[in-house]
This record gives structure tokens, C-alpha cells and sequence, in this order.
């Protein structure tokens, strides 16, 4: 159930749940992005998510920010707007055959969500859930404990040193005497680090509150939920608030027409998101950074301004009282405080989500619906580096404010009828999908005014205004048919025409067709044979890109001597002759069931080959833009996926059920662009390791330096007996796990009820920069003996 345990995001519940469905996020609070992905990797550069449907309505689940070579902030998806208390059920479609229905966006899959309607009942149903979860950060760092702040194995022996060797703890042994810090203060020489954990984070607590009335007749039904939640995360000043308000109703008229309506609105407040990866203004960098030795409330400094520089202390850097208090003359070393309570990541987004949808029954077996749905949303964003910051003193601010709007048009003519033996289920369908993007952005840096935060205290000032439209037009057919309860036939067909694509080239069909055959009706089952079906599909789904590839842009940029400047809006080359990309899939499985149902077992495998990708290639900065748009490449998916179900134990008033799901994905990119076998996707600040596609490996394989090699032998200067670093990359590991699942035990004994959930993931590899970060300073576990020999930096 999405309401016990629940995760702040939704996208997170899935993990562990579902075979073949990968769930990652980062720490990057509750309301962060979640990445979900499906059967492995599609496309090699482009977004690899379902698409998310609500009500039959797609909805936008796009990322606001991420982290890139210089760091960034991760600000949240589509998906933390969904009130759990609001769903019904949810389904995940795998494949290619999730795309008749709902397009090239459901090429990577889909996540159906159906949420909660009224009943007919007598009088008014009233529903009240209440909801507290507690997290706590979990120290898995290992830090070392033997050695404090210092260099090369001495303590500081006065307050110039210690500013000098500023997060070095590459000092002497602690042994509890006293030793000079940061701020001339000596204090005990003993091991802090574990314990800054706990001064540092705090306990986070998610309230969540929700009541919904209910009632109706049966021939018209109402439903109201009103739901409040809120977070306070683990990281100091940090929280998320969510209200949510969804009215549905059902109505039948004349026997004949069903109408529904259903509105979903949501308000969301996020304070304090955290920067993440190498970016400045990442708080729990600032902490894993901080000498062994020192005691990171001794770095709050004014308590009236966490962080600053208190009144009466006169750092060497000469600070003015205000502005950051930081341990040395690295500026780019910041105090956790400061990043945490000065610092500012706050947003907000109003959104509503409709679905209205008609039905008129022509005839007993055939019908007519059509569906007006959309997907609406306002985000206004503000992002502060505040004044007297160390490595951007004058600070900046910038506001940002977002609009989008989706309004999907759909129309299905249907038939569903029996023949005898026969069963048929059809219909044929059209779509207009029309989406507009706004982006109004004001800016200001360096402020006049210290410690005055606002646009028009810049000496710098800039605005921008984007707007993309997008729009896709869908016709569909989709036919099913049984015989005899156990043979079943089905295909559907579907062409879109993409606005992003040139006319001549701009359309696509892509066909399917499966069959599935219940063999255990053919045959006299048993006590211990239950049930037997085998199925098998084949499915093409095309795609397209985002808008304005095909031609070059313009925009209006920041002015000089008060006229305005008008430039090239891409970085990437335009191609009019883009094509739309095809993946296409196989499918084969087997569902068994065995002791009246007791034991299940469900076995699938699949082979999806995605070919014509659409990407930006990089190429020479001298020709004045850094990449271009082409198709390229061809990258294949193919697993096996086991779900095993179980009921040990079913007594009148105990029950045991057991769930194990278990995935396995092999992915490789089989070719990319001509000449061309490898190209970079990704890399930290330090360059030191990076994501890159390379022909024959899987997606996103990392490589990077290691140590020099001679013979088998490392190589080391001898100078100072460091390591010395090779000349070029190469493979260090992959990605993406291959191997994904999760085992469900839910035990019932009279009204009571418990389950837990195990979900694991393995045979991927993780490229640390904590951990590059912690060796640097002399902080990990790992630098132990170099220091204890001398080998210190």
C-alpha cells in the first residue's frame, strides 16, 4: 500500500516492487527526483523514464535541475505532487506495447495510476488517515580516527598554521592534547567526526494528514479529499510541504452516458533543497570535509546567523562580522552552516491535473468516448549565494518563474463482443497533444548593498524569456481476439506526426502483435497444477526530440550600453533531416501456478534494439558550437525477469504471503555515429572519472586515471613517494546495476497486518567523489597508512 511506509515521492515506492523496475535517487532530501527505469536504458542520450498517466492523462515528470560538471542542485520531478492517499491502483506496462495506446513517450513504459472514485453508499463516508515517518541519516563514511588536522604529521603549533593547513588531517596522532584551530581557540586534540554527524543532522519527521468524503447513488457518486503533509528533513533548515485537494465524480444519464470528472490540485513549498555533487553550497560536503579533529559546532559562529563571522572575532582573511566564517584560505571549503542556513533553494509550484470523459454506448456492444485532459502548472523558483560568501563575496540571486500547460484531445470509437466461441475487443482512435513552456528569469550579482538580497541591488542584472511549443497528432487501432477462454490473439497500430521534426520526415507508424495461450485449458489440471498461460509479442514504437532542432534560434541577450543584443539561442548545430528513432522489442513468458494457487511462478524474457537515436554529438568548439544534432547509433536491451509468489501458511486467522521478484538486464551499445566509438555523457569537476557510451560496452560504462602501472608493478615519485597517475583512461566499471529486485513478506493475523520489503540491486559500480574528496583531506580510512609512513600529502 502507497499509504504505510510512504515515501514523500511516489516514484520511490516502486522500488523493490516490480521485476525489471530500477528506482535511484540521490541525497538530495525527500522531495528530490526519483529515476525510474525499466527494463534497462533505451536511448543513448536521451531521457530513458516512463511516461506517467493519470486518469488516462499523461503528465509531465520532468526534472528541475541535476548535477553536472560543476555541481548543481537537484529541485524535484513531476511525481512529488501525487498524493498517495489519492491512488487507487497503479499498474507498470513494460515495453514497446505500452506505446498503441499512449504514444512515443511510452516507449520506455508506463506507469498507469487510476485514483480513488466515490461510492453509492447511504449517507456520507467519511475517511481520515494520519501518517508519521522518522528518518535519520545513516554514517557509512569511513572516516579515519588516528590522525588530526595538519601536514605531513605535525600539529599546528599556532593559529597562523592551523588557518594555513585549513581541512588537512594529515597531522599527528590524536591524543587529546591541546592543539590550536581555526579561530586561535586550542582545544582537545581527539577524533570528532562520528559525533558531527549527529550535531549536524537532524532527525526528519514527514506528518501527512488526510480526510475524504464520499457518497452517491447508483447513478452518480462524489468523492472530496483534502490532504496536508509535512516534512522536515535531515538537513538543517530544509523541509517540503505538500496540500493536495482532489474531487471526482461519476455520473450515469439515460442509461446510456457515463460521465467522469476528476481534478487533482496540489501546492507545493520546498525550502532549503540542497546543492549537491561538487557545488558550492553543499552542506554535507562541508561536513565530510572538516578535520577529524574539529568540532563542527564550534563553527556556527553568530547564533543569530549561522555560520557568519560572529561580532569581535577578526579572521586572517579579515571578514567583515556577517560574512562567511570559514577554517582556511580555501574559499571553495565551506562552512556546513553557512551553506545550510544562508544559503537559498526554495521553490514553489501550483499544479492541477483534470481528466473529463464521456461514454455513450451506440449499442449494447459498441461505443463512443472521448476525454479532455491537461496537465497544468505554475514553479517559481529563487536561488540565493548570499553576501560575504568565500568564493564569491558579492553573491547573486536569481528568480525564476515556469509555466506549462498539456491539453490532451482523444476520441475512441470501441466494440466489445462475444461470437460463440469468439470474443472480440476493438477500437480505433485519434489524439492531439498540444504543450507550451514559458520561462521568465531575472538575475543580479555582486550586490551594491552587502547583505541586501535582491534583484535590483545588483551591479549586474539580467532577464530572460524562453517558450517552447510542442505539439503531436496520434491516430490508433488496437484488436483483440479470444477463443474459448484460452487462445488469444491481439495487435494495434498506431502514426504520429511530431512538430519537432521536418514535414518530409516528421511521421512514423509502428505496429504490434502478441498472442497468449492458456494452455492449463486444455489440459485436466490437479491439486498441484493450478494454472498455465504462454505469451509472446513483437512491438516497434517510433520517437522524436525536443522542439527547435532543425533550425537555428534567436534570442534577445544581455545588453551593452543600454541596446539590446540579440543572439543564437543552441549550442548544438540544427539538422533538418532528423528522423524519428525506432526501438523495437520481443517478448516471450510464461505464468504457472501450482497447489490451487499457492505457488506462482512468472517468467519473461525480452530483446529491445533501439536504432536512429536522436542526440547532440560533440564536436570542435572552434566551429563555434559544441555538439550536433544527428541520428545515431543502435543500443540493445535484452533480460530475463522472475516474479515467484507464495502463501506458506493460510490458516482462518493467519496468513503468510511471500513475493520475490528478480531482473536481470544486459545492455550494449552496438554502434554510434561512423568513425566514432565512444563519446562522454558525463564527468566530475576534478576529471578524474567519467560516464561515457563506448561501442560493445553497456550504457553509461565509467572509466578514468588509475595508478601508473610497470610490469604489473605501480610506479611512484620518488620525490615524495606519491602514486603517479597514468597517462590515459580506462575502464573502471559500469553504471547500472544488471541485476535488480526485491522480496515482499506480509504476515495477517485476525485485524492485524505487517509486511516488509527487501529490495536490492547489484553488479554496477559507483565512482565516489565523497570519497576522492574524504582521501584528499586525510580524512578517509583508506589514508591511514599512508600517514602512519610518512606517505602524507
Amino acid at each position: 500500500s502507497f499509504q504505510e511506509a510512504r515515501e514523500v515521492n511516489l516514484a520511490n515506492s516502486l522500488a523493490g516492487k516490480v521485476a525489471g523496475v530500477n528506482v535511484s535517487r540521490i541525497a538530495s532530501g525527500p522531495a528530490g527526483s526519483s529515476r525510474v527505469i525499466i527494463r534497462g536504458n533505451v536511448s543513448l542520450g536521451g531521457n530513458n523514464q516512463p511516461l506517467y498517466v493519470i486518469d488516462g492523462v499523461p503528465i509531465d515528470n520532468s526534472g528541475f535541475g541535476q548535477a553536472g560538471l560543476w555541481g548543481g542542485a537537484d529541485e524535484g520531478d513531476g511525481t512529488s505532487s501525487i498524493n498517495p492517499d489519492d491512488i487507487e491502483t497503479l499498474s507498470v506496462l513494460k515495453g514497446a506495447n505500452a506505446a498503441a495506446l499512449y504514444g512515443s513517450r511510452a516507449s520506455n513504459g508506463v506507469i498507469l495510476i487510476t485514483t480513488k472514485s466515490g461510492k453509492a453508499r447511504k449517507g456520507v463516508g467519511i475517511e481520515f488517515n494520519s501518517n508519521l515517518v522518522f528518518e535519520n541519516v545513516l554514517n557509512d563514511f569511513d572516516f579515519q580516527d588516528q590522525y588530526g588536522h595538519g601536514r605531513q604529521g605535525r600539529k599546528p603549533a599556532d593559529f597562523a598554521e592551523a588557518w594555513d593547513v585549513g581541512p588537512a588531517s594529515w597531522g599527528g596522532r590524536l591524543d587529546g592534547s591541546s592543539v590550536p584551530q581555526f579561530d586561535g581557540v586550542s582545544r582537545p586534540y581527539v577524533f570528532q567526526s562520528d559525533e558531527n554527524f549527529k550535531r549536524f543532522y537532524d532527525v526528519a519527521t514527514t506528518f501527512t494528514n488526510s480526510l475524504g468524503f464520499s457518497g452517491g447513488n447508483e447513478n452518480q457518486t462524489v468523492r472530496l479529499n483534502l490532504s496536508d503533509m509535512n516534512n522536515k528533513g535531515v538537513i538543517p533548515n530544509s523541509g517540503f510541504k505538500r496540500k493536495n485537494v482532489s474531487l471526482s465524480y461519476n455520473g450515469k444519464y439515460l442509461d446510456r452516458l457515463t460521465i467522469t470528472s476528476k481534478v487533482l490540485y496540489s501546492n507545493e513549498i520546498a525550502k532549503g533543497r540542497p546543492n549537491i555533487a561538487d557545488s558550492p553550497g553543499n552542506a554535507p560536503q562541508g561536513l565530510i570535509r572538516l578535520p577529524t579533529s574539529y568540532n563542527v559546532d564550534d563553527l556556527r559562529g553568530d547564533p543569530n546567523k549561522l555560520g557568519a563571522v560572529p561580532e569581535g572575532f577578526v579572521p586572517p582573511d579579515r571578514k567583515l562580522p556577517g560574512e562567511e566564517l570559514q577554517i582556511s584560505t580555501d574559499l571553495w571549503n565551506q562552512n556546513p552552516w553557512w551553506a545550510a542556513y544562508q544559503y537559498k533553494n526554495d521553490d514553489t509550484r501550483d499544479r492541477v491535473i483534470t481528466s473529463n470523459l464521456a461514454r455513450f454506448d451506440i449499442t449494447d456492444f459498441l461505443y463512443i468516448q472521448g476525454r479532455v485532459g491537461m496537465d497544468w502548472y505554475t514553479r517559481r523558483e529563487t536561488n540565493l549565494t548570499p553576501y560575504g560568501t568565500g568564493y564569491n563575496r558579492g553573491g547573486g540571486i536569481s528568480e525564476v518563474e515556469r509555466r506549462q500547460r498539456e491539453i490532451n484531445l482523444e476520441a475512441i470509437l470501441g466494440a466489445n463482443k462475444s461470437f460463440g466461441d469468439f470474443s472480440l475487443d476493438a477500437f480505433v482512435g485519434a489524439n492531439r497533444m498540444r504543450r507550451t513552456s514559458e520561462t521568465i528569469s531575472v538575475s543580479g550579482s555582486n550586490f551594491n548593498i552587502p547583505f541586501f538580497a535582491q534583484v535590483s541591488n545588483g551591479a549586474n542584472q539580467s532577464i530572460g524569456y524562453g517558450i517552447s511549443e510542442k505539439g503531436i497528432n496520434s491516430v490508433y487501432g488496437s484488436l483483440n481476439v479470444g477463443y474459448k477462454n484460452f487462445l488469444y490473439l491481439n495487435g494495434t497500430v498506431r502514426n504520429d506526426w511530431f512538430s519537432t521534426l521536418a514535414p518530409e520526415t516528421n511521421n512514423i507508424l509502428y505496429p504490434s502483435v502478441g498472442m497468449s495461450l492458456v494452455f492449463s485449458e486444455l489440459m485436466n489440471t490437479s491439486s498441484f497444477f493450478s494454472f498455465g498461460k504462454f505469451r509472446a509479442s513483437w512491438a516497434q514504437v517510433g520517437g522524436d526530440t525536443d522542439p527547435y532542432k532543425l533550425a537555428l534560434t534567436y534570442g534577445l541577450g544581455q545588453g551593452y550600453n543600454g541596446q539590446p543584443n540579440a543572439t543564437i539561442q543552441q549550442s548544438s548545430i540544427p539538422n533538418a533531416g532528423l528522423v524519428p528513432l525506432t526501438s523495437t522489442e520481443l517478448e516471450v513468458g510464461v505464468d504457472l501456478r501450482f497447489l490451487n494457487n499457492r505457488l506462482g511462478l512468472d517468467l519473461t524474457y525480452y530483446k529491445q534494439t533501439t536504432t536512429d537515436d536522436i542526440l547532440d554529438a560533440a564536436i570542435a568548439i572552434t566551429s563555434g558550437f559544441s555538439a550536433t544534432s544527428i541520428n545515431i547509433g543502435e543500443m540493445r536491451n535484452s533480460g530475463v525477469e522472475m516474479l515467484l509468489t507464495g502463501s506458506p501458511i493460510r490458516k482462518t486467522d493467519f496468513s503468510w504471503d511471500v513475493t520475490l521478484n528478480l531482473a536481470y538486464n544486459d545492455n550494449e551499445v552496438v554502434q554510434l555515429a561512423e568513425g566514432i566509438e565512444s563519446f562522454r555523457t558525463g564527468e566530475p569537476r576534478t576529471r578524474w572519472a567519467f560516464t561515457n557510451n563506448i561501442v560493445g560496452y553497456p550504457f553509461s560504462t565509467i572509466t578514468g586515471f588509475t595508478q601508473k602501472m610497470i610490469n604489473g608493478q605501480p610506479v611512484f615519485n620518488p620525490d615524495n613517494g606519491q602514486p603517479i597517475q597514468s597517462g590515459e583512461t580506462s575502464i573502471l566499471g559500469q553504471g547500472v546495476h544488471k541485476w535488480t529486485g526485491g522480496l515482499t513478506n506480509e504476515l495477517s493475523w485476525k485485524s492485524f497486518y505487517a509486511d516488509f520489503l527487501i529490495d536490492f540491486k547489484f553488479g554496477g559500480d559507483i565512482y565516489s567523489g565523497t570519497n576522492v574528496r574524504m582521501v584528499g583531506a586525510g580524512t578517509h580510512r583508506m589514508t591511514v597508512e599512508p600517514n602512519s609512513g610518512l606517505g602524507f600529502v
